[in-house]
């Protein structure tokens, strides 16, 4: 059975595996906008205004039915024919073919659907879902309002899956190695709260409380400056939950964890988006030196103890140049004691909250979510260095970025605990 293929560059696949990719972005536009109004007419005007927009050429009708024609020669025809012409327009018969988009569509639901009973299930099938993109929807076919629309409309799909995905990882209390890939998404995609909501979940059940606050102020900074708004209730709870120890915080007991997440082509985080290279985004986090997006494992063992957030090369603040709440504030865990500003005038003095005090349920939970970072299956990008050793040169950079992240995340700290305090001063 035939299938089209638009998650990635137009093309189709024949009943016997070959892949027909038509010529030139006119021709791919126009099987994509077909394909996508499948059974339905489209008039001669609307495929002319998805063709050449505002300034179509003198012999606009004469044009697309050569186009119409070259399409009809490049499809498979045992049997069928594939693209009628009628008296307004013309119509695409599919036949028994299918298409990714549906295939996609199909798994992504029955993902989200099985997350709350069953995460490691529901992560099997988002992998598999993911697994279909080969790069950004319709790549090099987006000339009109129909296939732009379309596209939008399944990179918004695609997010959507992302973030189950990694809700379900974190339900399967697999929290190691799934940061850096959050980090990624969270710089790609810098107005979408869920991916830093799920990162600061992440960071904290690995011991790294302190960035986990350094990634809400982060988010913060931003979404103030683009927007001009806080952060959202959902956001704003995690913080709290954080800075109280919330014990829902904590991983779901007997839980599965998932297969490591598959690496995937990012559509959106790359100027060439179907090529190999590294997505762009916050360098490698500490204490993510394996791909976080590696090829699954047969199966997922349980999450090594987590270290203190500020061990080896961070384990001394003063040398980073780390001074203030950070260095003072006992940030080694989960179970660690964050301080936070005394409600007295002076509120120099730090005071452990009350714990539990303002918890919710902020178990990763809530609403569809999840994520993984799309590249070449088979390409390099994003992967570990296959020795697992960095060399001399490239393990000084990287202490080099973590003092220089370790004072930032000190910056970060101070700010937070100083509006707490005024907050408090305040109320």
């Amino acid at each position: 059975m035939s299938e089209f293929r638009l998650l990635g560059p137009v093309t189709v696949c024949d009943t016997a595996g070959g892949v027909i990719a038509p010529s030139g972005p006119k021709q791919r536009a126009l099987l994509a906008t077909l394909v996508l109004h499948a059974g339905q007419l489209l008039s001669v005007d609307r495929l002319v205004e998805e063709l050449w927009g505002s300034a179509p050429p003198a012999n606009a009708s004469n044009a697309l039915q050569a186009h119409v024609a070259r399409l009809r020669r490049l499809l498979p025809a045992p049997g069928h024919e594939w693209i009628s012409t009628l008296p307004t327009g013309y119509l695409l018969a599919p036949g028994r073919a299918s298409t990714d988009v549906a295939r996609f569509t199909r798994l992504s639901g029955q993902g989200r659907a099985a997350l709350p009973h069953d995460p490691g299930q529901a992560a099997q099938l988002l992998q598999r879902a993911l697994s279909l993109w080969r790069g950004p929807a319709l790549q090099d076919s987006r000339h009109g309002p129909l296939c732009t629309t379309e596209a939008d409309r399944l990179e918004e799909q695609r997010l959507t899956a992302l973030e189950a995905l990694y809700e379900a990882s974190l339900q399967c209390g697999r929290s190691t190695g799934i940061t850096a890939g959050l980090e990624r998404l969270s710089a790609d995609h810098p107005l979408r709260e869920r991916f830093y909501d799920l990162l600061m979940l992440a960071l904290y059940r690995g011991g790294r409380q302190a960035e986990a606050l350094g990634v809400y102020e982060r988010a913060r900074r931003h979404l103030i400056t683009t927007l001009g708004i806080e952060p959202g209730p959902a956001l704003r709870a995690r913080l709290e939950a954080i800075l109280n120890h919330c014990p829902t915080l904590t991983p779901p007991p007997h839980q599965t964890p998932p297969p490591s997440l598959h690496q995937h082509p990012s559509p959106t985080s790359r100027s060439h988006p179907s090529g190999p290279g590294r997505p762009p985004g916050p360098a490698r986090s500490r204490g993510d030196r394996t791909d976080p997006m590696a090829p699954p494992a047969p199966a997922c063992a349980a999450d090594p103890p987590a270290l203190s957030p500020l061990t080896g090369p961070a384990a001394s603040a003063t040398s980073a140049g780390m001074t203030g709440p950070v260095a003072s504030a006992g940030l080694t865990g989960p179970g660690a004691s964050v301080g936070v500003p005394a409600g007295s005038p002076g509120g120099a003095g730090l005071v452990a909250p009350a714990a539990g005090a303002g918890c919710s349920d902020l178990t990763g939970s809530a609403g569809p979510t999840g994520s993984v970072d799309l590249t070449d299956l088979g390409g390099s990008a994003g992967f570990a260095d296959p020795a697992g050793v960095a060399g001399s040169a490239d393990l000084a950079g990287e202490l080099a970025h973590l003092r220089a992240r370790i004072e930032e995340l000190a910056r970060d700290q101070q700010d937070l605990l100083r509006r707490i305090q005024r907050d408090q001063a305040v109320h």
